[in-house]
């Protein structure tokens, strides 16, 4: 009875997905991503949040020494420090994808 229930659950948020259009079926009847939605997670997965040391003019990755931690800074995405003119602290960049 339980299997039942999760299996009239599953099929109610697929087809839910599908009307809303977050999912679209691909050739041979399997579901897929929509390439609108890959694209915005790709953004989401390579924008890294660094810390600016704005007195310094370096930018400090997540989980590093100084990360949050310098008197004067602020937070912002890896490529938009870039495009600030901030370079990395010690030369490394965070990982982000700045085209």
């Amino acid at each position: 009875m339980k299997t039942l229930a999760k299996l009239l659950l599953v099929s109610v948020l697929l087809i839910s997905a599908a009307l809303a259009g977050t999912i679209t079926t691909a050739p041979g009847g399997f579901a897929a991503h929509s390439p609108v939605q890959t694209t915005q997670a790709d953004q989401q997965k390579n924008k890294v949040i660094v810390w600016v040391n704005t007195h310094s003019g370096v930018y400090h990755c997540p989980a590093s020494r100084w990360y949050g931690k310098t008197k004067y800074g602020t937070f912002m995405g890896e490529c938009e420090a870039r495009a600030d003119g901030y370079r990395p602290a010690y030369g490394n960049p965070c990982g982000s994808d700045c085209n």
